[in-house]
């Protein structure tokens, strides 16, 4: 009797099991087809390394998840015949959500409206795209935006059906190419000759400023006497003012008159 329970129990289990397994399949199958029935592809490209992307990287708009990364590879193992220079350029092709590119009320494809975000006018850049890093993680995604500088775009040497998005550089490769621009600046300047120009400075200062204390210690019994002079004379002028305010007519007068004798 228990052998018999402990089979149906069995039974009821791995039912369970099947049963579960089978919505999940079907889950899975009816999302898979859900997303590639609302995806198109697009294809982006890089000269430099793409550390931290990986297949199933998000791709976003302006910080916006618009699709994933669908491929990474060399455009040598895609296309034919290319340069060697196109042939190392790492080819990244994204699958994007029509849902996404959509305007309500207009019958444009996603496929134009792409076309249309990648023409650049007199307001702003083309869309470009670049390598970003996800906060701390080490992990990579793809972000689509508009430069708000100028960026000299280089045609890919292959023909796609997919629209391209040329590569804008990242702000960890602009940081790079800066400070690389500094080193060969630095590496040019002659810091011996530098050096001695700032020395033959400070000496040239340094002797200069001693003629001064010199010229200023020999001319010290001078200058105090001039000093002097200056004091006499504003304190004549104190005088006079003082003159002019408790007697003006003195001032039209060569000299002051005897007072008449009081009369009765």
């Amino acid at each position: 009797m228990a052998n018999d329970n402990q089979a149906s129990y069995a039974k009821i289990g791995f039912f369970i099991v099947v049963g579960v397994a089978l919505i999940a399949a079907t889950l899975v199958r009816l999302g898979g087809a859900d997303a590639a029935n609302n995806e198109f592809l697009a294809e982006t490209y890089f000269t430099d390394s793409v550390s931290g992307l990986d297949v199933g990287s998000a791709v976003n708009l302006r910080g916006v998840r618009v699709g994933v990364v669908k491929a990474i590879s060399f455009a040598g193992a895609v296309y034919p015949d290319l340069q060697r220079d196109d042939r190392q350029k790492i080819l990244v092709t994204l699958a994007l959500d029509k849902r996404q590119f959509c305007r309500k009320g207009r019958p444009d494809t996603p496929r134009q409206i792409l076309d249309d975000m990648l023409k650049a006018t007199d307001e702003r850049q083309g869309l470009h795209a670049t390598v970003s890093a996800s906060g701390v993680t080490g992990l990579s995604h793809i972000e689509l935006n508009f430069p708000k500088s100028k960026i000299p775009d280089e045609k890919p040497g292959w023909r796609s059906d997919n629209a391209v998005i040329p590569p804008a550089p990242s702000i960890l490769q602009n940081v790079e190419d800066s400070a690389r621009h500094i080193l060969a600046q630095l590496d040019q300047i002659d810091l011996v000759a530098a050096w001695t120009n700032i020395l033959d400075v400070t000496r040239n200062a340094s002797a200069a400023l001693g003629n001064l204390n010199a010229t200023l210690s020999s001319e010290q019994g001078g200058i105090s006497e001039i000093v002097g002079n200056i004091r006499d004379a504003s304190s004549s002028l104190r005088e006079f003012a003082d003159q002019i305010k408790n007697n003006p007519s003195s001032v039209l007068r060569a000299y002051t008159p005897d007072r008449l004798e009081e009369t009765r």
